[in-house]
């Protein structure tokens, strides 16, 4: 996919769907990232340009995702055209979880072997919804946010859970069944190469105030489902970690400060210890924290989506509601 077919694609008021649910662009509007009295903000050229006549600054699409987000324009063009579905955006966004997390040239050469990485189809989105339980629309903004694609891995299509940065995945098979190496059966796969402690999601965009904190792939899954039931699209982002035993890397405990964060922990030994580590480094990081138990011995959010209609919705409102605590 080429720049000019991605705008064609994806132009500033799609950009602005996702970053700004509830900003409505026009040409003349307010400043979606900045304090703004004077509606100085202008969405013009059929949705291709921008311009904030109160800073003087303007562009296309790919400028105004590098501006909301505080990228380059480099890291704003790939996030881009990632967005925009291209297979073959430019590699970078490596500032966004820094050195000192593991990353070796051994790991840089494992990844540069990985499977092709695709984004999901509809009908892929719609078995994975339908394996895991979740709503259609969940699957597809965690898909939209990134944090969610396609693969085949070991001769079996595969859904996909990686960092913003492109340097953690961790793969589950589509069908549910589970992978064989070296005699093991395993439910989830690292890929090789992976820098394992660098977390999922955008929780280090700060323009969020609040964060959950999940443990795995379906959790991770499960936060973008319930962040879109419950209508927090624009209050609330996800940070998964991929392992119940890793410690977040200092990078992202530092985007914690002044912020609130829910961990949504699992309900046993592990997810405990888990939660208690992570509560730890962002207590001492400067952020408010405080932890979710699902009822169930053993649970996780994701199981939460599995209970009758009401149980669900009641669970995942106790959940949430650090969220509406913080209006």
């Amino acid at each position: 996919m080429t720049i000019l077919e991605a705008k064609a694609k994806l132009d500033v008021p799609a950009v602005a769907a996702r970053l700004f649910p509830h900003w409505k662009p026009a040409t003349s509007c307010k400043t979606p990232w900045r304090e703004d009295n004077s509606a100085s903000f202008s969405v013009y050229d059929n949705g291709q340009k921008w311009k904030d006549h109160g800073t003087d600054e303007g562009g296309d699409a790919p400028d105004f995702l590098a501006k909301a987000l505080t990228l380059s324009p480099e890291d704003g063009l790939r996030q881009y055209m990632e967005m925009a579905g291209a297979a073959n955006a430019p590699k970078s966004l490596g500032n966004l979880v820094r050195s000192h997390d593991g990353d070796t040239s051994e790991k840089k050469i494992a990844r540069s072997n990985w499977p092709t990485i695709d984004l999901a189809s509809e009908s892929e989105a719609q078995a994975l919804a339908n394996l895991r339980n979740l709503p259609l629309e969940g699957v597809r903004w965690a898909a939209t946010d990134g944090a969610l694609r396609m693969s085949t891995t070991g001769g079996h299509r595969s859904w996909i859970i990686r960092s913003a940065c492109g340097r953690n995945a961790q793969a589950r098979r589509l069908d549910g069944g589970v992978f064989e190496l070296n005699g093991q059966a395993l439910k989830a796969k690292t890929l090789a190469g992976s820098v394992a402690s660098i977390p999922i999601g955008l929780f280090f965009d700060v323009r969020w105030l609040l964060v959950v904190l999940v443990e795995g792939g379906p959790d991770v899954l499960a936060a973008y489902g319930a962040i879109h039931r419950l209508g927090l699209l624009d209050r609330v982002q996800v940070c998964g970690m991929l392992g119940a035993s890793l410690k977040l890397p200092s990078s992202a405990v530092a985007t914690f400060r002044n912020r609130k964060t829910r961990i949504l922990q699992h309900n046993d030994k592990a997810g405990y210890e888990a939660a208690d580590r992570w509560a730890s480094q962002i207590f001492n990081a400067g952020g408010k924290v405080d932890i979710w138990t699902p009822d169930h011995e053993g649970g996780d959010l994701n199981d939460v989506f599995r209970l009758p209609a009401d149980e669900a919705e009641a669970a995942l409102g106790e959940a949430f509601d650090f969220a509406k605590e913080a209006r």
